[in-house]
Parts: C-alpha cells; sequence; structure tokens
C-alpha cells in the first residue's frame, strides 16, 4: 500500500486544479500571481511543481492567466481537451485538439453561438474516448437545452439532445442584447444584458414613449449573474417590462480581475459594485431613455439587497421601487461580531472591521449607516426568513425602521417589511409556496409601477 502523495506542495495564494490525461498532469492554476488561471501541463509525477509548463500551441500560450480569458476547468478526452472559462463577459467553451505525442495541433478552436448573451457550460461528459461533447446551452430566450458538439469539427451541425418545454412559451416573440456601459471612472466598462417583448420594443421605437424597466445585479463573491432563461421572469415581461442584469464589479464575469482589488470590488474597492449599479441606472434613463425614474425599479438578494440598499442610499431619486430579498444591510454591526458563525470567514470577503482602515470604508458604504435624512425614497419590500443563518432577519427589520424614519414620508413610497416565519435563506424550499412568494414580489412591484392593471 502506497503512502499518498501531493501533486505539488502548498503555497501562499497559489491555487491549483488538477486533471490526468494520459501519463500528464493538466494544471489550471494562478501561479506567478496571474490574474486568470494558466493551463500547464507537466509529467503526472509527484512534487511536481518545478516540471509545470504552460500548454501552447506552437510559441503561443493557449491560456497565460492574462485579462483576456478566465479559464475555469478542464475536462480531458483521448484526443481533446475541453477548456470552460469566460471571454468577453460571456461564459466560453474551447476545444483544444492534440496529436499522437500529445501536442496541441491547431489553434484553440472556441464554440461560438447565435444569440448575443446567453449561459453555456460543460455537460455530463463521463466517457474519455469519445469524439463527441456534451455542453448545456440557454439564453435570455432560450430554455435549457444539452447539445452534442463534435470535437473534430465544432462548426458542424450540431445535434440538440433535449431541451426544457415551457408551455405557452414562444420564443420569436421575445428579443435579447448585450451591451456596454462605460462607468464613471471614464474607462471601465460593465455588460448589461437585456431582455424584453418585441414588440414592447417596437413601441417603443415607433413612439418613444418611455418603458417600465426592472433592473437586477448582484456583485459578490466573484459569483456570476448570467444571462441565462428564467420562466418566472416572463409574467414581468408579459406585462410590457424590460427586464436588465447589470453585470457589476465583485462578481466574476469579466474574470478574476472583474472581483479581486485592485480594478474589481473587494475590501476597499468594494464601492465600484454599488457605483456601477448606479450608472447603468443612470444609463437606462438619460443615456438609453428607455425609462423614466418613475417606471425604473430594482431587485436584488442577500449581497445583492446590500447592493440595492446602498445604491438607493447613493440616489434614491433614480428608482420607483426596490426589492431587497434577505439583504446583507447592517455590514459592519454584523461582520464586527465574530460570535455570528459566518462572520469570521466573511472577512476574506468584506475586510474585518475590527481593523480601523475597514471599519472606516465600510462604515461609508453600509446601507444601515447611509440613509439620507429628508430625502424621497422609492418604495421598498424588505424580505426575511426567521431561520436564515446567513442574514439575520433583524437585519432586513433595522434597516426597514432606519428608512422609516429618515425619509420623507408625503414624498416616498411605502416602506413594507415581510418575515418568513418558517423559512431561511433561500426562501421557501416548497416549489408551489415559492411561487406564492414571487407572486407577491412581483405583485408589489406592479402595483408601485401602476402596472396593476394590465
Amino acid at each position: 500500500q502506497q503512502e499518498l502523495q501531493s501533486v505539488a506542495p502548498r503555497r501562499k495564494k497559489v491555487l491549483y486544479d488538477v486533471e490526468h490525461r494520459n501519463g500528464s498532469w493538466l494544471i489550471t492554476t494562478n501561479v506567478n500571481d496571474s490574474p486568470n488561471m494558466r493551463l500547464m501541463v507537466s509529467p503526472a509525477v509527484p512534487d511536481s511543481a518545478a516540471h509545470w509548463t504552460l500548454l501552447k500551441f506552437g510559441e503561443t500560450p493557449l491560456f497565460d492567466g492574462g485579462l483576456e480569458r478566465a479559464l475555469d476547468e478542464v475536462v480531458p478526452f483521448r484526443h481533446h481537451v475541453v477548456a470552460s472559462g469566460r471571454e468577453g463577459g460571456i461564459p466560453r467553451i474551447w476545444i483544444i485538439s492534440l496529436d499522437e505525442n500529445d501536442q496541441v495541433k491547431k489553434p484553440l478552436e472556441r464554440l461560438d453561438f447565435e444569440e448575443e448573451a446567453y449561459d453555456v457550460g460543460l455537460g455530463p461528459n463521463e466517457l474519455y474516448d469519445s469524439s463527441h461533447v456534451v455542453v448545456s446551452y440557454d439564453s435570455l430566450v432560450t430554455p435549457p437545452q444539452s447539445i452534442r458538439v463534435d470535437m473534430s469539427d465544432p462548426t458542424s451541425p450540431r445535434t440538440v439532445l433535449k431541451q426544457t418545454h415551457v408551455p405557452g412559451y414562444v420564443k420569436e416573440d421575445y428579443g435579447c442584447e448585450r451591451t456596454m456601459v462605460k462607468s464613471r471612472d471614464g474607462t471601465t466598462e460593465i455588460p448589461v444584458s437585456i431582455v424584453y417583448r418585441k414588440n414592447v420594443m417596437e413601441e417603443f421605437r415607433a413612439s418613444h414613449k418611455p418603458m417600465p424597466v426592472h433592473l437586477n445585479g448582484y456583485g459578490s463573491y466573484g459569483c456570476c449573474e448570467e444571462a441565462d432563461f428564467g420562466v418566472t421572469r416572463l409574467p414581468l415581461l408579459e406585462r410590457g417590462m424590460v427586464y436588465v442584469i447589470a453585470h457589476v464589479r465583485g462578481g466574476g464575469e469579466m474574470g478574476r480581475q472583474w472581483y479581486e482589488e485592485p480594478m474589481g470590488a473587494k475590501y476597499l474597492c468594494k464601492k465600484n459594485t454599488f457605483n456601477d449599479f448606479v450608472d447603468v441606472a443612470q444609463w437606462l434613463v438619460e443615456e438609453k431613455q428607455w425609462t423614466t425614474p418613475d417606471l425604473l425599479s430594482c431587485e436584488g438578494r442577500s449581497a445583492g439587497g446590500l447592493l440595492i440598499g446602498a445604491s438607493i442610499n447613493q440616489a434614491p431619486h433614480l428608482f420607483r421601487a426596490a426589492i431587497l430579498g434577505v439583504p446583507f444591510v447592517d455590514v459592519v454591526a454584523t461582520m464586527i461580531d465574530s460570535t455570528i458563525p459566518l462572520t469570521s470567514g466573511e472577512w476574506e470577503e468584506w475586510g474585518n472591521p475590527n481593523e480601523e482602515k475597514y471599519h472606516q470604508y465600510m462604515m461609508e458604504y453600509s446601507p444601515i449607516n447611509n440613509v439620507q435624512n429628508g430625502a424621497t425614497y422609492p418604495s421598498c419590500l424588505l424580505t426575511g426568513g426567521l431561520h436564515d443563518p446567513r442574514v439575520q432577519y433583524w437585519e432586513p427589520a433595522k434597516f426597514a425602521a432606519e428608512l422609516r424614519h429618515n425619509h420623507v414620508p408625503e414624498s416616498s413610497g411605502p416602506v413594507c417589511l415581510k418575515i418568513d416565519m418558517a423559512a431561511g435563506h433561500f426562501s421557501a424550499s416548497d416549489r408551489y409556496k415559492y411561487y406564492k412568494e414571487l407572486a407577491f414580489d412581483y405583485a408589489f412591484l406592479l402595483d408601485q409601477l401602476g402596472l396593476h392593471t394590465t
């Protein structure tokens, strides 16, 4: 019986994942402080770090860890390696073809799709000796599909193995777009995904009458808000709303640098998340002129609730209604208390407010500490769960009280608080109860935007 051996010794701030293929390690790693993951190869031996070299086509590295492409994972096959990651803010899949000597025999081939904004990932691929790869695909207007792709010729016709059936849904009635919005710093381009009914957009182009727009965002932990299909989004679209996703900094849409300091939105640059969101809202109102503040709503859950809370504090005049689901809004008080089970781990995201530099910075954006006194605020619906271990119910309760105390009641919208006495962080686990809770949120939204009769 042999002892367990490590592929490479542990090193500070070095991440790596390993796949085995034909006597070699395929390594995805950020070694040498690369902003994104590199793809490296070495003999399949213990303590192999000294043998790691970039996988190349000729003299060109396939994934060098630079800002252009972000690599997430690789899946090995007998004659190919399939890589998944991100490029241009969109999930991507690439095919790497290898010859009999395991050398890359042609340039990296990316799978392209017709729609501007979509979500694609690797499906279950258990057969090593296969010439085809199965990918999962959906978009803002296309329900989820499983597609089989010939790795020897990725541009050849593809086979849809399975597609989710959505009763009554007619894809041709809907349109989607992907665009970039310049942030207030004058250089950063914020990806924005948009979906709408085509007749609604055609009517706007003919009349220029403002449309109701719902803006959604998250922007934390390096998590991506994908341009994927959402059947629960259809009731809003059917009532003439345009649904917009702002892929703000703090997520991972543009690669690891979209999340990490100094260009992303972590630690002492977290305000970039909120600035980006407000900049997209202003673009919709002022530059695009699709909507007005009276017809613009916003929504976010958990850390996305922090985003919404900070955004309506920064620009309360921009929004008519806001939904804050289980919102993380009492940032400093929560992060300073290490007796809360998740707090100390969260210092890796926000910083430790027991240190002065982080305390001061967090106080400048924590929603509960920055409600504008005497300002007109949008209508707000705050929800929470009594058994939520991540964002305790008192956070939305305290923020609701702070809003009611400081806003101008005559000109501001109502501040509604709804605590589910049986739910945790992810709302109701029962499917039908979840739809009931979502219907409540939508009823509030449509009522405040004056769309309850549509």
